[in-house]
């Protein structure tokens, strides 16, 4: 009499397809939310999917290997097809923002800013003096306190 076996399902990459998914929940949480534990996100999303990759394959190998216990040969191929491109953008978030230069002269919130000129939206030179100095000898407008900056940091 031939021995029966239970098919089992093969969880492996639906494992895969969430930690996956975590790797790209970590990078979000990076660019949105500032917390003073920040700087272990990315090794964090680089385990996530280094777990994704680890749970993908044992299923694969599950899926193929051993078909005749588990059950779900297409829908291990399509959720490791679908879990390798978080897998992707994960690693390559992870190795360009390596490649990004240190920002160690980075003005800082309240900081006093050197005076400078730039052309305005009409092509007139404006310095930072000029903005901050009184609108004219006989108005009565209070000079402004506060000019606002924005620095764009970027790697183009």
């Amino acid at each position: 009499m031939p021995q029966t076996t239970e098919r089992r399902r093969n969880v492996a990459p639906w494992w895969g397809l969430l930690f996956a998914i975590g790797a790209i929940v970590c990078n979000l949480v990076l660019f949105l939310v500032s917390l003073s534990w920040q700087g272990m996100l990315p090794w964090l999303s680089l385990l996530c999917a280094i777990l994704a990759l680890i749970f993908l394959v044992v299923g694969l190998l599950r899926a193929f290997a051993q078909a005749h216990i588990y059950r779900g040969r297409v829908l291990s191929v399509v959720l490791t097809v679908v879990s390798v491109l978080p897998i992707g953008l994960t690693a390559f978030a992870f190795v360009t923002a390596r490649r990004l230069p240190n920002s160690v002269a980075v003005p800082q919130v309240g900081q006093r800013v050197p005076d400078f000129t730039l052309s305005d939206s009409s092509g007139k030179q404006v310095s930072l003096d000029q903005l901050l100095a009184p609108a004219s000898t006989g108005s009565q407008a209070p000079a402004p306190k506060a000019v606002l900056l924005i620095f764009y940091r970027g790697y183009w």
